[in-house]
Parts: C-alpha cells; sequence; structure tokens
C-alpha cells in the first residue's frame, strides 16, 4: 500500500538543500525514495560505511564526496539518508560547498537534526528543515478509499507506518503484532537518540495509556509505583519534554486552564500500552477472540483522539480539550482566540434516542457557529441544529 503525503512532499521541494528529519519509521525514506526524483542515493551503515543504492554497491567515503560535488555541481539531486553517522568533517565539507543542485539528508536523530539548525551550526541557513511525523489521518483517508467504521478504525492505526507496511487488516491484528513491534520501535528510537529507556520513560508512557493526562496525575501514578521518588510533576517534566521532541506524545492545551494533557501520537503504541498496563498481553499468548473485547473498550477512546487531531489538521484551528471532572466536550477548535466549533465524538454502532438528547445539550450549550458529532455513518442519526459528519467528511471540512 502506497499513501501519498502531498504536503509533505510539498515541503520536500521547497529548498534547493533540504533537512529531513523525524523519530524512526515515519516513513521519509519511503517518501524520498518514491516521491521525490533524485539521481543517487547513499545509505549509510552504522558502521559508517556507506552503500550506493543505485547499484547496491559499497563504497568509501571520499569517493561518495566526490561522487557527490560531482553531481550537485551538474545540478543533480542527491540523497544521503543517516547522515549524522557519517564523521562530524562532513559538515565542514558541506559548509565549504556552494549551495548547487539539490541536496537531501535524511535523519532519525532529532538531537542531532536540531543542532544542525541551531546558531552554532556550519548548516545554519544552508537547509530548509522539514520534519516527518506520522501519517495523517486525511492522507490515509484520501489513499485509501473505504467506508464504514472497521475501515475507519483500521485507518487510525495506520498512522503509524509500521501497521501499513506489515499490512495488518484490522487493529485486533495490529495490537496482536504489537506484542513484538512496539517494543521494538520504542527502544530503536531511544537508541537512535543515544538515549537510554529508563523505568521512567516507560513508566510515563505506560501511565499516559491507561488514562493519566496531566503532569500531576502522571506524576502521582509513577510514585505509587515508587518510579518516582516524590510525587511531584517537576520530576518528571524533562521526561515529557524528550518525549514530545521524539514524537511519542504530544500535548493539547486544556480549555480555559493554563495546563496540557498528554496524549500518544501513535494509536499502535497507546494500544499496546494500554493493554500490556492493564492485562499484560506481553506475556500473554492472546488469540484474536480474546484480544477483541479489549481492543473494542480502547477504540473509541482513540478514535475520539484521531478524530480531534485530524480536524485540526484539515482546518489549521487549534484543538483544545476539555479537562474538566465533568468531561462536557470532546473537543473545541480557536481561531484567533474565539471558539469556532465544538464536536462530540460517538464511536459506536448505534445512538439511543435519550443519548442524542444528551448530545444536543451539551453541545447547544457552546455559544459557537458549528456544532459537530462526529459518528461511524453520518446516516445512523439526524440531530436538529447539530451537523453530524462521519470521518470522510473531515477531507471537505472548513472551519
Amino acid at each position: 500500500m502506497i499513501i501519498e503525503r502531498p504536503e509533505l512532499t510539498k515541503d520536500l521541494n521547497s529548498g534547493r538543500w533540504v533537512l529531513v528529519y523525524g523519530r524512526r519509521k515515519t516513513g521519509k525514506t519511503f517518501i524520498v525514495s518514491n516521491f521525490i526524483k533524485h539521481d543517487s542515493f547513499y545509505f549509510i551503515k552504522r558502521d559508517r560505511t556507506v552503500i550506493s543504492k543505485k547499484d547496491w554497491r559499497n563504497i568509501n567515503y571520499d569517493t561518495m564526496i566526490e561522487l557527490m560535488r560531482r553531481d550537485l555541481s551538474e545540478g543533480k539531486t542527491v540523497v544521503i539518508d543517516e547522515f549524522h553517522r557519517l564523521e562530524k568533517g562532513f559538515l565542514d565539507v558541506l559548509h565549504s560547498m556552494d549551495i548547487e543542485g539539490k541536496l537531501i539528508l535524511i535523519s532519525s536523530t532529532l538531537h542531532l537534526s536540531k543542532e544542525l539548525i541551531s546558531s552554532s551550526s556550519p548548516l545554519l541557513g544552508k537547509v530548509t528543515e522539514v520534519k516527518v511525523p506520522l501519517i495523517s489521518y486525511q492522507d490515509l483517508l484520501t489513499g485509501l478509499k473505504g467506508h464504514g467504521k472497521k475501515y475507519y478504525e483500521i485507518q487510525a492505526f495506520r498512522k503509524e507506518p509500521l501497521v501499513l507496511a506489515l499490512d495488518y487488516k484490522d487493529p485486533i491484528e495490529a495490537i496482536r503484532g504489537s506484542v513484538l513491534t512496539v517494543p521494538a520501535l520504542i527502544g530503536e528510537i531511544f537508541s537512535e537518540e543515544d538515549r537510554k529507556l529508563s523505568s521512567t520513560y516507560e513508566g510515563v508512557l505506560r501511565s499516559v495509556s491507561v488514562g493519566k493526562q496531566t503532569s500531576g496525575e502522571i506524576a502521582s501514578y509513577l510514585f505509587s509505583r515508587k518510579i518516582i521518588p516524590k510525587d511531584d510533576p517537576s520530576q518528571i517534566q524533562p521526561y515529557l519534554a524528550n518525549l514530545i521532541d521524539l514524537g511519542i506524545l504530544n500535548r493539547v492545551k486544556v480549555w480555559n486552564k493554563k495546563r496540557f494533557i498528554y496524549r500518544h501520537t501513535s494509536p499502535l503504541v497507546w494500544g499496546f500500552y494500554s493493554l500490556d498496563e492493564r492485562y499484560n498481553i506481553s506475556d500473554r499468548d492472546l488469540s484474536g477472540e480474546d484480544l477483541r473485547p479489549l481492543v473494542e473498550e480502547l477504540i473509541p477512546h482513540i478514535m475520539e483522539e484521531i478524530l480531534r487531531k485530524a480536524i485540526s489538521e484539515r482546518t489549521g484551528r487549534i484543538e483544545l480539550v476539555d479537562h474538566s471532572p465533568q468531561g462536557e466536550i470532546d473537543g473545541i477548535f480557536v481561531k484567533f482566540n474565539k471558539v469556532v466549533a465544538v464536536i462530540e465524538v460517538k464511536w459506536k454502532s448505534r445512538i439511543r434516542k435519550d443519548e442524542a438528547i444528551r448530545i444536543k445539550e451539551k453541545l447547544m450549550a457552546h455559544e459557537v457557529d458549528r456544532r459537530i458529532l462526529v459518528v461511524p455513518d453520518r446516516k445512523m442519526i439526524k440531530i436538529e441544529g447539530i451537523e453530524v459528519l462521519e470521518p470522510s467528511d473531515i477531507l471537505d471540512l472548513e472551519l
């Protein structure tokens, strides 16, 4: 399956020299290989040897530099994947060169990527930076046509390119596979960043997966398990910041509060840690039928997060959440500090009449231009004064 990511492709073509970066397994190499015309493509192995992917032969560093200089001077496009594994002298080589041709540098090391565009970097002013996140939901809905509750659910899990690459057919199959793939993926991300996946990092990931969303809630959860010495949010702030930088977590501002909640960026990672924390799935050989009720319980929460994020990405509006004890509304969207829309997500096959009345009361309580209910199929319900959408409708949504 091939998903085109037109906005990323546009960004990659925006500069003469481009630095492409993002956490492991977000599709950086795939996008450049398949959607950017190039003349030479070099891959740097961990031992710093170079493979020319044009003819799959090993070449030495000096040969690569000579070929790169020649091709760029002729206006050609050169790609160097995992270039951060080269010696630091490589940056001095680039600094000494005129900006000719098109050079695409790919890196899975976020901390180095930030250093390369800092004020002291030899590449400052020479490269355009392009960060590659997980696949957006709207790109998935655009690229793979379909309809219906189950279709929308597996598309949500396909935000993680691993799910797409392994061709899992439904969330249950993906979660079964996650027992092996997620620990390996997280370990690889930390290894690439030269960081240790400590018990505190893993504790944060697990606590967020089971609904501990604020820094205070996360700290209390970790303290109760004796992972941190004090029940103090300041103990975990550096960990949260690093996990956001690594692209594993994101944060969403809370409506009318000076605080944030933290969520997983990947439904696959969220699903694995949530079910492993509650049901210890990594130590149990569960069948698909064993997993079915566990996954089905989790999916509505995942879909709420995915759909709110998809609306924000599509419309460019800032997303906020209501984190009050009542949990009044699932999503609030703001334009220039003005609330322009509120949404409620009901991810179920049937909505009872009494539920529809409560949904309307919740949405109508807000003085806004747009009140939106998102369901698996817009034909399943009509509520006067409320826009009823299904996920595919988000592709044309304007706020």
